[in-house]
């Protein structure tokens, strides 16, 4: 965003510079002539360029203070918003750890024990029996067994079930 930031205000500095130009000389050949004796009529085109030129400045200096604080209160929006995104990820933190108690008490209430609770995570996650075996480095055959063996403390007819049941209460609607 900065860098869009400046490449507009790099632009807007060239415009600016050159407008910048056009009263200056404006100024000067209107001073000049002046001082040769020319009225005011007889200078009308310099007269005009220097009158749209220090209404362009003007307008560029309005633009840039009104950029300038909207700048400031999207800053000010922004450290607003990251405050709350901090307060946020402490939060579920906190919802994190007590929904690991949480499973941690029903694995207890099954009687699992640590490797079927470790295949129960892997499961939650998403992983194959497959990836689980390589993780732990053992083969598929006994990923299978221990899955049928949480299966049964459990009382669910397989992997799907096993899922919902962890799942199924942070999905109902509130009612």
């Amino acid at each position: 965003m900065s860098d869009a930031l400046s490449r507009l205000w790099s632009r807007q500095g060239l415009l600016a510079g050159f407008v910048l130009f056009v009263f200056a000389t404006s100024a000067i050949e209107i001073s000049l002539e002046f001082a040769d004796g020319e009225t005011i009529a007889s200078m009308a085109d310099d007269v005009l360029w220097f009158a749209v030129s220090a209404a362009l400045l003007a307008i560029f200096g309005y633009e840039r203070q009104r950029q300038r604080k909207e700048l400031g209160e999207l800053q000010g929006q922004l450290v607003r918003a990251w405050g709350k995104l901090a307060q946020l990820d402490v939060r579920s933190q906190e919802l994190a750890a007590q929904y690991r108690a949480v499973i941690q008490k029903q694995f207890d209430a099954w009687g699992l024990s640590r490797s079927e609770q470790d295949i129960v995570i892997l499961i939650l996650k998403g992983l194959s029996f497959r990836e689980i075996a390589e993780l732990r480095n053992t083969r598929d055959k006994t990923v299978r067994q221990q899955a049928s063996s949480v299966y049964r403390k459990a009382d669910v007819s397989g992997r799907n079930e096993l899922v919902a049941w962890f799942f199924d209460d942070l999905l109902e609607p509130d009612i």
